[in-house]
């Protein structure tokens, strides 16, 4: 006889109980049965407010309070407060979310139904929730490859198709939990995101054979508004985080960047790059802003958001390796600064 998978929800949380509590009452209203699945909240800090706003949306929405755990500690970044919820859980399998998805009635059902029937890292579909007003660049991030994949992913017709771990992202997967315990964990690298999800992904594959699969039917809405800018400031980030991660992980950050990029030449490449190319991302910096401003197209085809995408790269990439040089010569993070110099050099 074969015992069905239980799972543990995993949700790490700082400071934002509005989407907590939206997040929560989701989870309350899931199809899945109440046995199945229970729900670990962990909070990055000490957050008293934050602890009797969650149970009581929890209570609210008539579910178990036995089912949930809350916990604090102190601030040590995202990956430590979901490992501290993996060694408290309990279930087979483990579901993470971020705290703001609100994961449709039968998502936590289709993550069990997924990890019962093989074990496997399985990605749901995360949709950005359409906010109102729309814009054009709200409709260019949900429809192009600008933060996640899933607009690939939905047109693919095969369930085993093997995604790799680039398509791993935990603001919506299940994983085996004891993969995820074997292996160690999450990787405490840096205290902010810092491609995380990339790394545990990458060791789960390499270590496990576990393959990435996509169900679509593990919808998880992403309330997440983006702003030109701040879209701008994470590619920054993430620039600036990559020689840290390339000393935590060195063998995934190699395969993520296709290079070594704490090699001599890579401060002079980037540097070389920057010069060459800050005229035209600072041509690119007003078109793209103003993309926050333009009306959602009513009818687009795949041809108008690929050229969209392919023309704001050289401003993406360019922010990526400013970020990157910034953290070589050890300044302090300035993701406005690098905008705000494109912005004069534009009035220039």
């Amino acid at each position: 006889m074969v015992i069905p998978v239980r799972a543990s929800v995993i949700v790490p949380t700082f400071r934002r109980s509005e989407k907590l509590c939206a997040c929560l009452r989701a989870l309350a209203r899931q199809s899945a049965h109440p046995r199945d699945f229970d729900v670990h909240i962990a909070i990055d800090g000490r957050e008293p407010r934050t602890v009797e706003a969650a149970a009581g949306a929890w209570r609210q929405a008539g579910a178990d309070p036995a089912r949930l755990v809350v916990s604090e500690a102190e601030q040590a970044g995202p990956c430590a407060a979901r490992n501290r919820a993996i060694r408290a859980a309990a279930g087979e399998a483990l579901i993470f979310f971020n705290d703001d998805v609100t994961p449709a009635p039968g998502c936590v059902a289709e993550h069990l139904a997924a990890q019962n029937a093989r074990p496997a890292i399985y990605a749901g579909d995360s949709p950005w929730r359409v906010r109102s007003p729309d814009s054009l660049f709200a409709q260019l991030v949900r429809e192009t490859s600008m933060v996640f994949f899933h607009h690939r992913m939905r047109g693919h017709t095969d369930p085993d198709h093997d995604w790799g771990y680039r398509h791993a992202w935990l603001l919506n997967l299940s994983i085996p939990a004891k993969a995820v315990r074997d292996c160690g964990g999450l990787r405490i690298i840096q205290r902010t995101y810092g491609r995380d999800d990339d790394e545990l992904a990458f060791r789960l594959t390499r270590e496990h054979a576990l393959p990435v699969l996509f169900r679509p039917g593990a919808v998880a809405v992403h309330d997440h508004a983006m702003t030109p800018r701040a879209y701008l400031r994470r590619e920054y980030e993430l620039g600036y985080g990559a020689p840290a991660f390339a000393l935590g992980a060195p063998e995934c950050a190699r395969d993520l960047f296709g290079r070594d990029i704490l090699c001599p030449a890579e401060r002079s490449d980037a540097n070389g790059l920057l010069a060459r190319y800050r005229d035209a991302a600072a041509e690119l910096l007003p078109w793209f802003v103003s993309l926050a401003q333009q009306p959602p197209a009513r009818s687009a085809s795949d041809a108008l958001w690929n050229a969209h995408y392919q023309r704001h790269l050289p401003l993406k990439r360019w922010m990526w390796r400013r970020g990157l040089v910034d953290a070589f010569d050890g300044r302090v993070v300035h993701a406005d600064e690098a905008l705000d110099s494109l912005a004069i050099a534009v009035a220039a």
